[in-house]
């Protein structure tokens, strides 16, 4: 997830192999989503995360400027704070079991999106598990995906969703999807394009998505990335969420 090539291996020594061989242009899944781990820096350094926390901005059709927010993740459990320009803020959530949010107008708990589709969401090293949220994956091709030549696999999640991954045939790096909405009731596409790829000291991560749903649009841009361990306990669920189990 500046288009360059993480972890090219410099052949230090006379003779050496490259870690890169030039094999020509890939056939399968397999190879591709190879490639992808190696541009974002390794299946080592994907492995290493296990706590990220991102700073960054949101912008979107109908909101008025820019919206600060900041997102926590250790595997399968996320915590997201958006700051409104009142100044009120927005939580929402995933503790590995249920979605939920906090907005102004009360606490609320998603029914509505598959609980698989969310775990996907909260997978801090989803690079390295892709084909495990598919029921099909398939190599479809060399196509055009926003103006640039890529791989394309299309495939059918667990929970019955279309699903399209574009990769750069350059660099290798996801250039974007093309989805059907999670939501059991809905049948919207959304397109979503990353860019600007950049290193924290971990994975490449790109910082600036722009997502499209019909007539609206959303751009994130994220600003830091860090990986400092976080507690467990930042993924509870706020007191408002579990007065809705009771």
């Amino acid at each position: 997830m500046h288009m360059r090539l993480a972890g090219l291996a410099m052949a230090v020594l006379a003779g050496s192999v490259p870690a890169w061989p030039q094999t020509g242009p890939l056939k399968t899944v397999d190879q591709v989503l190879e490639k992808y781990q190696r541009a974002l820096g390794g299946v080592d350094a994907i492995r290493k995360v296990r706590s990220e926390t991102r700073h960054g901005q949101v912008e979107a059709t109908g909101l008025p400027g820019k919206v600060a927010f900041v997102s926590y993740a250790k595997p399968f459990k996320t915590l997201q704070k958006v700051t409104l320009a009142d100044n009120r803020e927005i939580l929402s959530g995933f503790d590995g079991q249920i979605s939920w949010s906090v907005t102004p107008q009360g606490a609320s708990i998603d029914k509505a999106t598959a609980v698989e589709a969310v775990r996907r969401d909260a997978d801090l090293q989803y690079p390295l598990h892709q084909p495990d949220y598919f029921q099909k994956l398939e190599f479809a091709g060399v196509t055009e995906f926003e103006n640039r030549r890529c791989y394309w696999l299309h495939g059918a999640t667990h929970w019955g969703k279309d699903n399209n991954q574009f990769y750069d045939v350059e660099t290798g790096l996801l250039a974007g999807y093309r989805f059907q909405s999670d939501e059991s009731s809905s049948a919207s596409i959304t397109t979503a394009v990353f860019q600007d790829y950049k290193s924290f000291g971990g994975p490449l991560v790109a910082t600036k998505v722009i997502s499209r749903t019909g007539d609206r649009t959303q751009t994130v841009t994220y600003t830091s990335v860090s990986y400092e361990p976080l507690a467990d306990s930042l993924f509870d669920l706020p007191p408002a969420v579990q007065a809705l189990l009771k």
